[in-house]
């Protein structure tokens, strides 16, 4: 396993990935630094909780188009360089397909730690004066790092299945724009149907906006639970299921 795990990262030294992730990073980074500048102090001082949900928000926004892109850069030497019968005869099939999921854990799993720094930065900026709840940080990381893992998922399938990747590129705008519009849906039945609904589905934290004194007020709710293990579920079972079919694809 370790031979074919140095052998993934030798294929994609030179695609570049880490620019793409900086290049959102920075997007994101300037995205909420604008949402930040200029609001009334009662609400910086409110700050975590408005990160907790602005972020998701955007990150329902970016991320789907984003996954789209790591995943058909991850794929790349075997879909273009048409290389995925040459090195299925030197390692295992699914192996293969598991590598590419880790290694996107792995992305993932810095970009995510580096929205983390967003959060810092931020609070050292605007002086937050709420303190952080180490239980809300857990839920936000759970909240981001498995429903966009879970869209990653679909979208290395998408990206095995279409040599053409114009149409999984077309599969993540469009789940950008699903998930986007899945924040005016009240929360139920309906956002759990749609992978990309689930960041706001997830989401702890809820805001009031006057329209009188023009005051934004954010509070808290519980962890949704029963999302989370619908979630859950559905990841696992897409990964049996999107792993098969790919031991069953010709090449």
């Amino acid at each position: 396993m370790l031979r074919e795990w140095k052998t993934e990262w030798i294929k994609v030294r030179y695609r570049k990935i880490g620019w793409l992730l900086a290049a959102y990073l920075l997007l994101i980074f300037l995205w909420i630094t604008w949402a930040l500048h200029g609001i009334p102090r009662e609400q910086a001082e409110d700050g975590y909780r408005m990160m907790f949900i602005q972020l998701p928000m955007i990150n329902t926004i970016l991320v789907p188009t984003m996954m789209a892109m790591l995943a058909s850069r991850l794929c790349d030497a075997e879909i273009k360089g048409d290389t995925l019968k040459l090195l299925c005869t030197l390692e295992q099939k699914g192996r293969l397909f598991d590598m590419k999921l880790l290694m996107g854990a792995c992305y993932l799993a810095f970009f995510v730690l580096l929205q983390i720094g967003i959060i810092f930065w931020q609070s050292a900026v605007h002086h937050f004066v709420r303190p952080l709840e180490s239980v809300q940080m857990f839920c936000f990381i759970v909240q981001i790092y498995l429903v966009s893992f879970a869209i990653f998922l679909l979208q290395v399938v998408l990206s095995f299945f279409f040599e053409n990747q114009i149409l999984p590129l077309a599969a993540g705008i469009l789940g950008s724009f699903v998930g986007l519009f899945s924040w005016f849906f009240p929360n139920g039945i309906g956002k759990q149907l749609l992978l990309w609904g689930y960041y706001s589905q997830l989401c702890f934290i809820r805001m009031d906006w006057d329209k009188d004194t023009r005051i934004t007020t954010y509070y808290s709710e519980k962890f949704d639970v029963f999302s989370f293990a619908v979630l859950t579920v559905v990841l696992v079972a897409g990964y049996v299921y999107g792993k098969r079919m790919f031991m069953r694809k010709e090449i």
